[in-house]
């Protein structure tokens, strides 16, 4: 485990790729694209397909650990595993200059962060709950296939042409991988990892597209979301499910019946 000086000396060693550098000889960076808590994502140019990819590389401070290393490789595991349309296709991995990398496909869209701070993109209730009704069945596939997605957020949530893509999967895990727990135990999800962790973070990143509409006033008093949003009562209902404030969801088949009765029919 890191402090904080240990971080920070690593932070200000590490440079990213830069512009034009040949990876593996395979490669070529295009730009960088940002950085996580465990990597940098990259989109490149392969020189042996012809098309391009993201590259993600593991950061200086996670490579100096046994458990950093040994989730990178986990994240790689997961992408493998993963057959579905709704997540980027992993292709090879590899090492450069000691950084274990790996690519994957490259999803030609705008995440939700993108679309609601820099494009100014207001969304309604009915559209919100259109985006996480199609989410569900990404979120449902990595459950049939005991996964967590563990970062369900505005930045990993994309939309490519008419279609919604979950990225980022640097938090996810096995479930037979987590202590043992049954997916109808009741847990702490701030510390715990379950079923209901993912939507219970569900519930946040609706709530994100929410505020898309809210107007900030200088000066006035906070208050609860359910004050502040001009929602309706299925909504509310909604989301007091998702963020265990009511008695929680079973399953996304259960969301996604509720969604659908509440605002698609």
């Amino acid at each position: 485990m890191f402090n904080r000086f240990g971080l920070l000396a690593c932070n200000l060693l590490e440079r990213p790729f830069p512009q034009e550098e040949l990876v593996a000889n395979r490669y070529k960076v295009i730009e960088h694209l940002g950085a996580g808590a465990y990597g940098h994502s990259y989109l490149v140019f392969d020189l042996v397909s012809q098309r391009k990819k993201v590259l993600k590389a593991l950061r200086l401070h996670k490579r100096l650990t046994q458990s950093g290393r040994s989730s990178f490789e986990l994240e790689k595991e997961l992408l493998i595993s993963i057959d579905h349309p709704g997540f980027p296709k992993y292709f090879e991995g590899g090492t450069y200059k000691n950084i274990p990398f790996y690519t994957m496909e490259f999803i030609d869209g705008m995440n939700f962060e993108q679309l609601i701070f820099s494009e100014g993109r207001k969304i309604t209730e009915v559209e919100a709950f259109k985006v996480v009704y199609d989410l569900l069945h990404h979120i449902e596939y990595l459950h049939s296939r005991c996964i967590i997605h563990g970062d369900i957020r505005i930045p990993n949530v994309l939309i490519e042409g008419a279609n919604i893509k979950l990225i980022d999967l640097g938090l996810g895990r096995f479930f037979n991988q987590v202590r043992g727990v049954s997916a109808t135990t009741r847990l702490d999800l701030r510390i715990e990892i379950n079923y209901q962790e993912d939507f219970y973070r569900l519930g946040h990143f609706l709530l994100f597209l929410l505020y898309s509409n809210f107007s900030f006033q200088k000066n006035k008093q906070e208050k609860s979301w359910e004050d502040e949003l001009d929602i309706s009562n299925e909504a509310k209902h909604i989301i007091r499910r998702l963020l265990e404030i009511e008695p929680a969801f079973d399953s996304c088949a259960q969301i996604r019946a509720e969604i659908k009765n509440s605002f698609l029919i």
